[in-house]
């Protein structure tokens, strides 16, 4: 590989995660996209097809990444999991799946890549939260997840803030792209009818936000959680 930085952005086939992996390629890095889909429309500069939920295999995924791309400058933890059971009905088979890629995997890839970039003393992680997280949601344990997210960032922040690695959150209110497009019309609708903007954003207005908290622009930010939801 060349001597660009290299950024690893989950869940790069959805709407936010191409958007965040075209302003990171703009930007000069190379990234590498991780996804249970295959990449097909050359999204990112190396594509890994992984299941994030096999938990057990994530170390080495950051590990394999290390050897065979480059060492990791920036983590964007953008992949994510919902159902759209109601809490009655919530199954404890969708509680786990939601919690495992939306917090263990986290987690676990967050702490590898922090390492390795402790070891170099410079580094930069952006979580994908949620407004959900916040200030709570109709879809339970999506909410709980996200608020998981937000708290872990904290922490973790505050472990690796000495060592040169930066992390931070950007939660989103509605966006037009990804799981904004499976919400019903109705819901749809409420959702802008509460955003002082009128409107949903846009996944590019995400990616923007996060590229900035990657960058040497935000050599200052740590253990923060910045909203982008248009004034909800």
């Amino acid at each position: 590989m060349d001597d660009k930085p290299i950024a690893i952005v989950t869940g790069i086939c959805g709407g936010i995660g191409r958007a965040i992996g075209a302003v990171l390629r703009r930007q000069g890095y190379t990234v590498v996209g991780v996804d249970l889909l295959a990449d097909s429309e050359g999204l990112s500069d190396v594509h890994y097809r992984f299941d994030l939920s096999e938990l057990a295999a994530l170390d080495g995924l950051i590990e394999r990444i290390e050897r065979e791309v480059g060492p990791p400058a920036v983590l964007v933890n953008n992949a994510g999991h919902v159902t759209d059971s109601s809490f009655a009905e919530l199954t404890a088979e969708e509680i786990m799946m939601t919690l495992s890629v939306n917090v263990a995997a986290v987690m676990l890839l967050s702490r590898a890549a922090a390492d390795r970039m402790a070891a170099r003393g410079k580094g930069a992680i952006v979580n994908l939260a949620s407004i959900a997280g916040q200030r709570g949601s109709s879809q339970a344990a999506y909410g709980a997840s996200k608020a998981g997210v937000i708290n872990l960032t904290r922490t973790m922040a505050r472990l690796y803030a000495a060592k040169g690695v930066r992390i931070n959150a950007v939660a989103p209110g509605y966006v037009n792209a990804g799981m904004g497009e499976r919400l019903s019309e109705a819901v749809r609708g409420a959702l802008i009818q509460a955003t002082a903007m009128g409107r949903g954003a846009e996944p590019e207005e995400i990616a923007e936000v996060v590229a900035f908290l990657a960058s040497d622009a935000a050599s200052f930010i740590t253990a923060e959680t910045y909203g982008v939801h248009g004034g909800i």
